[in-house]
C-alpha cells in the first residue's frame, strides 16, 4: 500500500490555515485593531510630511530649487514655448495645431484611421 507522503503536511498546513484564518479574523474585527492601523497610517502621513518640509527647508538653505519649483518652472516653459510656437505660425502663415490629439468628431462615423 503506497502513502503519499506529502499528505500528512498537506493536512497539517490547512489545519494551520484554518487557526491562523480564524485567529486573524477575529483580531480584525476588534475596534484595537482598526485604531493601531489608524495610528499607524496617520504616523506615516506625519513622517511624510516632515520629511518633504525638512527637504525643501535644506534646499531652501543652500540655495536649490524643490521638486515643486521644478515642475512649475517646466510648466511654464511649456506654455511659453507654446505660445511661442502659435506666433511663429501666425508670422509664418502657418498655423500650429493646439494639441497633440485630434478633436472628437460630431457625427456618428468613427475617425478615419492614420
Amino acid at each position: 500500500m503506497a502513502t503519499d507522503p506529502g499528505a500528512f503536511f498537506r493536512t497539517m498546513l490547512g489545519e494551520w490555515e484554518k487557526l491562523a484564518n480564524g485567529v486573524g479574523g477575529e483580531m480584525l474585527k476588534t475596534d484595537g485593531w482598526s485604531q493601531a492601523m489608524n495610528a499607524g497610517q496617520n504616523a506615516h502621513i506625519e513622517t511624510q510630511a516632515a520629511m518633504k518640509a525638512m527637504s525643501e527647508r535644506a534646499l531652501a538653505a543652500a540655495n536649490l530649487p524643490s521638486r515643486s519649483e521644478f515642475a512649475d518652472l517646466s510648466a511654464r516653459i511649456g506654455r511659453i514655448e507654446a505660445a511661442l510656437e502659435r506666433i511663429e505660425g501666425h508670422l509664418t502663415g502657418t498655423p500650429v495645431p493646439t494639441s497633440g490629439r485630434p478633436k472628437p468628431t460630431r457625427g456618428r462615423t468613427p475617425p478615419a484611421a492614420v
